[in-house]
């Protein structure tokens, strides 16, 4: 049995209610998160928790109050295809260069890129890099498995769409707060270099973009990501200094993409001076005791490469790329030709600032050195993190398979640069997927039970993703004291069984949930032999849960299930 519980202020940030206080952190200021303590809206939960948007997911004890018999399992997903759905291919991602007797990398990558479902065009679009750091290009698909490159008219012939901008890190997303987000493109790069200069653009189409300033400086694999709960666009910085040997995480965000609020001094008295006079951004993420060394990298220690994040139905989902260094560091790859080695981990926030990783193993692993696949090491995943595709989450993960006999040192080639070295070579795009909702599974092997904390919601219909092909679920409504409120018992609800559904309806005979709509309650869940991922109370029989759907997919209109 376990008892737990987001404060008013972080409550406010979860559903997106005025009057929640715009300094931000809230009573932070310049103190990260500590990683290893819970976050506040674990160790104080309000009275009574508002479900109205999204699935509800048991990735934290957040919604519950009391279980037995259950055991909490999570989930990854499973690489696709035994192979990329996307490699080097053209001359701009096979970067052939005759008039040099060495190559350039091939790439065909996205660090972190962005792809998206456009219900408008009903296509998936991706934004990707053809050559290393080097030609932001655009793909597009009906499948999100064979992808054409149409010509872009940008540079001729060719599906380049941005010309201006030597590319490290960057991200592509929707605008949110737009009344039409697929039409309003944004992307921010990050330079090529060490403290290199953050540039915004914007786009009516997503091919033509549009230069609208400069946001600050950063390390380079910098990224950013909105956050609907806040309606706020957040910068995920790379930062240096204690806590991740020079990787970790610094905080910026906005209530605009671009502008005035949208400019932080990043290197202090070191920056240039349009950056002079502008506050610091904040310290945000590191690596922590919990990450361990991988054995079969020198045992390092880990540290924390980049973060990229999306509103997934009721929470920010995130994507954390953790780095096992060489011995010698980037060294130990450029010597060996080989990419690093970066495991995507899965992340979650009910506030946006703090995230937990109640499990440490990779979600996506690197395949390691020596296996010959083609994601051997480099992992990053994409802005926008999955689509949904056929009641299952896709995602889209960068991959890189090196070059051993590429070994020349990048630094004796300054022109070239790291683009020549083997351990950016040969980088394509894969995917992996799982179930729907599968992250964090509530697993009964024999009989078992789970009692939320007080809910409250609107709706009138219940719904609940569920595996029990082999036993059954009921629910019980209860009310504030515990008590089954009369016609809402185990035996008046309509039994779930020998059932496996991303989205099956409860009910109860003769008696409707829309009777207790705006009354606190908790729900009970008495399941035999299965697994519960999620449950929501819907406006409809159709069973929409107004929640996030990370990047979208060919079932929806927009980016929220209504």
């Amino acid at each position: 049995m376990h008892r737990s519980v987001l404060s008013w202020a972080a409550l406010a940030i979860l559903v997106g209610t005025a009057g929640f206080a715009e300094t931000w952190p809230p009573k932070l200021e310049r103190t990260a998160p500590m990683p290893t303590n819970p976050p506040p809206y674990l160790v104080d939960r309000p009275a009574v928790i508002p479900i109205d948007v999204g699935r509800q997911l048991f990735v934290d004890d957040y919604l519950l109050d009391e279980t037995k018999g259950l055991t909490r399992v999570y989930n990854h997903p499973v690489k696709m295809f035994d192979g990329p759905v996307l490699w080097p291919e053209t001359t701009l991602e096979l970067e052939e260069d005759v008039e040099r007797p060495h190559r350039f990398a091939p790439v065909c990558a996205a660090t972190s890129g962005g792809l998206w479902w456009d219900p408008v065009k009903k296509v998936f679009r991706l934004w990707y890099e053809a050559g290393w750091m080097k030609n932001l290009c655009y793909a597009e698909s009906k499948d999100g498995v064979t992808w054409t490159r149409p010509d872009c008219g940008i540079v001729k012939g060719t599906n380049r769409v941005l010309t201006d901008a030597l590319l490290d890190s960057w991200n592509v997303f929707p605008d949110y707060a737009s009344d039409k987000p697929y039409e309003n493109w944004k992307l921010l790069v990050s330079v090529a270099g060490g403290t290199t200069d953050n540039r915004l653009y914007s786009s009516g189409d997503g091919t033509h973009w549009d230069f609208i300033g400069l946001a600050g400086q950063s390390g380079d694999r910098t990224t950013f990501f909105y956050n609907p709960f806040r309606g706020k666009w957040v910068y995920s910085l790379r930062g240096g200094g204690p806590g991740g040997g020079g990787r970790n995480r610094s905080y910026w965000e906005s209530r605009d993409f671009g502008g005035p609020e949208v400019r932080w001094n990043f290197s202090g008295k070191k920056a240039p001076p349009e950056y002079q006079g502008l506050p610091a951004p904040h310290p945000w993420l590191a690596t922590d005791a919990l990450d361990l060394p991988d054995p079969a990298v020198a045992g390092r220690t880990p540290q924390l490469y980049n973060v990229d994040a999306v509103a997934y139905e009721s929470l920010m989902l995130g994507m954390f790329e953790i780095l096992h260094p060489g011995p010698k560091d980037n060294a130990s790859s450029v010597e060996a030709g080989m990419p690093k080695i970066t495991d995507l981990q899965f992340a979650y926030s009910r506030d946006g600032w703090h995230f937990t990783r109640p499990d440490r193993t990779a979600a996506i692993a690197s395949s390691r050195w020596g296996t010959g696949k083609w994601d051997s090491g480099y992992l990053s995943p994409m802005g926008g993190i999955c689509v949904i595709k056929d009641e299952r989450l896709w995602f889209y993960y960068t991959g890189m398979r090196g070059d051993a006999t590429e070994t020349t040192p990048y630094q004796k080639d300054p022109e070239v640069g790291w683009r020549r070295n083997g351990m950016h070579f040969n980088a394509s795009i894969g995917v992996a997927s799982m179930r729907r909702d599968g992250f964090v599974g509530l697993v009964a092997d024999g009989r078992g039970e789970a009692v939320t904390h007080l809910v409250r919601f609107s709706g009138s219909h219940f719904f609940v993703n569920a595996e029990c092909r082999f036993g059954s679920l009921v629910v019980e409504v209860l009310d504030e004291k515990g008590d089954v409120i009369p016609g809402f018992g185990a035996e008046d609800c309509v039994v779930i069984r020998r059932t496996d559904s991303t989205k099956a309806e409860v009910t109860w005979k003769g008696s409707s949930l829309g009777t207790l709509a705006r009354r606190d309650v908790r729900f009970r869940f008495k399941l035999h032999c299965g697994t519960l991922y999620a449950f929501w109370v819907s406006p409809s029989s159709r069973g929409e849960s107004r929640g996030y759907l990370a990047a979208g997919g060919p079932a929806y209109s927009g980016l929220q299930d209504l």
